[in-house]
């Protein structure tokens, strides 16, 4: 169908879905604080983003549009449908909406447009791009610039890509941020190593000697997006510089001293994520002041089988002259909506994550491998 015709009938759809219901059933409310488009070139990805956007939109009500392109296929078509959906509260049913539309062929192009005179005016547009990201894409662009945030996840693409985004966002487009899931499912990792140098422990965040890091997956997999932007994350923070010295690896300090850096795997268990970060572990000293310090996720610690990803983190420190202690803290179902409703909960502009990624590139290499 025709642009006009297809956009002609969603909106068609939109007006039915908030008509009053007959009968005695709870009036219809309709919320809406903002657009969340959902594009990708994999109709897979759209079909499982359906779900995360409907949880999603129970506490952030949006206008969700779920777009499937298909530049390969010879066939130029559009396709599209709108449906409400709706959760009781209070009495009343109060519905979000969920559009979907699907291009193929030359119509892929144009799905720019299509997707722009289906938003709700005057309200704040995120697009959560899945897959691999290619900056002279011309899709790709057109989506970037409807958004004033354009979120991905490096799981699927790469820090490199995610930087070469935010670059180009920021040289074209300088009103749309870039954000990334990945870096989300850190937030409760980062706030964990911070707790290590809380009060008097401060000065030691300088004395870092050894760390650790271990991922999920199989020896001599590359390292994953999430431990090389963790990694990039406390690097940047403290001012370390990435050197090759000899083709070997170095990381060094503020103060010149080498810091000893390990990249190690543990085996996956089932219904965890490929990749994933599965401890940090930490060594500093400052003259006869010194910490060890442990995070390390219990893989597959769910609290049922619906939730084996529900992982416990235990968190360790210790200090000479001092009490070991020692924390439990329950990560929670690993779950899309719940990640994508933090990005989308989170500052627009998040400096630390380019400066993170900045330094995540300087080593994110294919010889940097988890043994």
């Amino acid at each position: 169908m025709s642009a006009s015709t297809v956009i002609a009938e969603i909106q068609s759809q939109l007006r039915r879905s908030w008509a009053p219901p007959s009968g005695d059933g709870p009036a219809m409310t309709r919320v809406t604080t903002m657009n969340l488009v959902v594009a990708s070139t994999n109709p897979e990805s759209i079909e499982h983003y359906a779900h995360i956007v409907d949880d999603v939109a129970q506490t952030i009500p949006a206008r969700t549009l779920l777009v499937s392109i298909d530049a390969a296929n010879p066939v130029s078509d559009l396709e599209g449908e709108a449906t409400a959906v709706s959760s009781l509260s209070e009495g009343s049913n109060v519905c979000s909406e969920r559009i979907r539309l699907h291009a193929t062929g030359e119509t892929s192009l144009r799905i720019a447009s299509v997707v722009e005179a289906l938003l709700v005016p005057e309200l704040p547009t995120a697009v959560v791009w899945l897959g691999r990201v290619h900056v002279n894409d011309p899709t790709l662009q057109a989506m970037a610039a409807l958004a004033q945030r354009f979120i991905l996840d490096t799981e699927y693409t790469s820090i490199t890509s995610l930087l070469a985004f935010a670059k180009w966002t920021g040289e074209e487009n300088g009103q749309t941020f870039v954000a990334d899931i990945a870096w989300t499912r850190l937030s409760p990792w980062q706030e964990l190593v911070a707790r290590f140098f809380d009060r008097d422990a401060a000065p030691l965040a300088e004395g870092i000697e050894e760390l650790e890091l271990t991922q999920a997956s199989e020896r001599g997999a590359k390292l994953g997006s999430e431990g090389a932007l963790m990694l990039g994350w406390l690097g940047s923070r403290l001012g370390w510089k990435v050197s090759r010295l000899g083709g070997r690896l170095a990381f060094t300090r503020r103060d010149g001293k080498t810091v000893k850096v390990t990249f190690k795997s543990i085996a996956r268990p089932k219904g965890v994520a490929p990749l994933a970060l599965a401890s940090f572990t930490l060594k500093a000293k400052l003259g006869e002041d010194a910490l060890d310090g442990s995070i390390v996720r219990d893989l597959a610690s769910g609290l049922d089988p619906a939730t084996v990803d529900a992982d416990v983190l235990v968190w360790k420190i210790a200090r000479p002259g001092g009490t070991p202690f020692e924390q439990h803290v329950r990560l929670g179902p690993n779950k899309g909506a719940k990640w994508l409703a933090r990005t989308l909960q989170r500052p627009a502009n998040d400096p630390s994550l380019t400066e993170s990624a900045l330094f995540a590139c300087d080593f994110y290499d294919d010889d940097v491998v988890c043994t």
